[in-house]
């Protein structure tokens, strides 16, 4: 018998029965034992389902509320229960040592720190697919790897790379997979090509394809090295114009964030001295594209940055005024400046155009027929924005084209625009709106 007699005597005169019969405490303490078989056992399924080898307290207590029996308070811990043996005359006695806490040394510690109050914070788990590198983000996998393995391959770069220059360490990981990078391989390859189906078909497909928003960052530096690369090649320069428009007007891209590494590109073709080898081949086209595509940004991004409009405005104006830039220079500036409405038109263009035109006329002047060209497109451009300015205000109506009303319209905007603006469809009106916007600033 593993469960002795004499223990249930002790505990029957702990608690004042004494002198029990040795029949009762036998029957006793077999029951007693069978009933800690019965736990034991259900606690060892527990141990077992638990995957462990070391029964627990948890297991025993398990067991005693499956057979419905309140379970055992106070030796719930997870260090190991050391017991201390206590010799007596009769039997050795085990007992838990329980730590002896002296309150005096206890009431000398310093209290412990304030906790923290609860807080809610943001942050972005991940940024167009990359995982930004912050405190709150899990560590990447590639840095879980040993110190000893980590440093090991950049010395074996820096080895290899010793002869070829200095080694380049990308700032951020960025992983696209095998099928994103085959489909960017292939589009690049077909908008190179001569064939304007296929070139068609790869821009179709950048414009309206849902699943290419991890490569925007990619098709932004493509048309940043197209631009740069090919300044005299206006093929290619209207292809990077054509993948730009094609990002912005899919509506599954967040390009927003792209947007200050693509507006250099489309002020270069805008407002660059030369974009095509032979001066008669049709660059303005080009230009023409790049500032409805700069309007189109600042329309559609002006409320969000509202600085935008007006730093591209600067920076147009700047080109307009400067007369040591080409007249293309300013022919895009002024076209740029056209297409970001009448309030600037009739703000930074008009005050200047009297201004800009003698400049004009003496380069026209000269033997030259590439300044000759330019400068008719310049011309044009000017009679664009006057025109804007006339067709943008109804009220008004058209002015009789006298040779009085010439003699005070070559007064605002010199003599040679005024014969363009008299030969023109729209001449009543421009001459109605200048006339009145001229008699408006004298008041």
């Amino acid at each position: 018998m593993i469960y002795p007699k004499s223990t249930i005597k002790n505990i029957s005169e702990s608690i004042g029965i004494s002198k029990l019969k040795d029949g009762i405490t036998t029957a006793m303490a077999q029951d007693v034992e069978y009933r800690l078989h019965e736990v034991i056992n259900e606690a060892m399924k527990f141990m077992r389902r638990s995957k462990r080898t070391k029964l627990t307290v948890a297991d025993i207590n398990s067991a005693l509320r499956v057979r419905n029996v309140e379970p055992i308070y106070g030796f719930e811990t997870g260090r190991p229960i050391k017991f201390s043996k206590a010799a007596t005359a009769l039997e050795d006695i085990y007992y838990v040592d329980d730590e002896q806490i002296d309150l005096d040394t206890l009431l000398e510690e310093p209290l412990p720190s304030i906790p923290l109050e609860i807080v809610y914070t943001a942050h972005w788990l991940a940024i167009e697919g990359v995982q930004p590198r912050i405190q709150q983000n899990p560590i990447p996998a590639d840095e879980d790897e040993p110190a000893v393995k980590r440093q090991a391959k950049p010395q074996s770069q820096r080895q290899e790379g010793a002869g070829g220059g200095a080694e380049t360490i990308p700032l951020v990981k960025h992983v696209l997979s095998k099928e994103l990078q085959l489909y960017f391989e292939c589009v690049t390859k077909s908008l190179q090509s001569t064939d304007p189906v296929v070139k068609s078909t790869a821009l179709e497909s950048i414009s309206i394809d849902a699943g290419i928003h991890q490569l925007v960052t990619y098709f932004v530096q493509y048309i940043a090295e197209t631009v740069k690369n090919n300044m005299h090649s206006l093929e290619a320069l209207k292809t990077a114009m054509a993948v730009a428009r094609a990002i912005r007007r899919n509506p599954n891209l967040f390009v927003e964030p792209y947007m200050h590494q693509l507006i250099p590109s489309l002020l270069t073709c805008l407002v660059s001295k030369k974009l095509c080898e032979s001066y008669t081949d049709d660059h303005w086209s080009l230009r023409d594209g790049a500032a409805d595509q700069i309007a189109e940004i600042c329309e559609q991004f002006g409320r969000s940055y509202h600085t935008l409009q007006t730093r591209i405005a600067r920076t147009l104006l700047r080109a307009f005024l400067d007369p040591t830039k080409p007249l293309t220079t300013h022919y895009g500036a002024v076209v740029g400046l056209t297409k970001l409405g009448v309030s600037i038109i009739k703000v930074l263009v008009l005050p200047n155009i009297k201004t800009y035109m003698s400049l004009l006329d003496a380069e026209m002047s000269k033997d030259n027929p590439q300044l000759s060209n330019d400068g008719k497109h310049c011309q044009e451009a000017l009679l664009g924005a006057l025109r804007a300015l006339a067709l943008d205000n109804n009220e008004l109506d058209p002015a009789s084209l006298t040779s009085v009303q010439r003699g005070k319209l070559a007064e605002i905007v010199g003599d040679t625009l005024a014969r363009a603006v008299f030969a023109d469809k729209d001449a009543g009106k421009i001459v109605a709106y200048l006339l009145a916007n001229s008699r408006a600033g004298k008041d």
